[in-house]
């Protein structure tokens, strides 16, 4: 005698896949709501990034700046952001939590005791 109690009618079964079907079309739906626009709002500011770039690059160029010259100025423009307390911040948290990782990773893959 069968524990579950189904009789072998493919009804629940049937029921219990519509059921997960219906529960991942929801969710799918809802994820698409929540990520879509962030996903559009990077897409826009990705072009809006390398449009900047383009018209910075004509702008080097037609000033006839080298190539060493342009590198020097992105160095120094980069230096200077990592330079800002956010970033700064950002950095520190980084390197702390991959610390705390690592300190974690150890204790999980170190020597046992016994």
């Amino acid at each position: 005698m069968d524990s579950r109690g189904t009789s072998g009618r493919p009804v629940p079964r049937w029921a219990r896949i519509g059921g997960l079907a219906i529960l991942g079309a929801v969710t799918a739906a809802g994820i698409g709501t929540l990520l879509l626009p962030l996903a559009v709002r990077a897409f826009v500011r990705g072009l809006v990034l390398l449009a900047a770039g383009c018209v910075w690059l004509a702008t080097s160029l037609s000033m006839r700046l080298s190539i060493w010259t342009m590198l020097g100025i992105m160095w120094q423009t980069t230096a200077g952001a990592m330079a800002t307390p956010a970033a700064s911040a950002i950095l520190w948290s980084l390197v702390v939590l991959g610390a705390l990782a690592l300190y974690w990773l150890q204790r999980l893959l170190g020597p046992e005791e016994e």
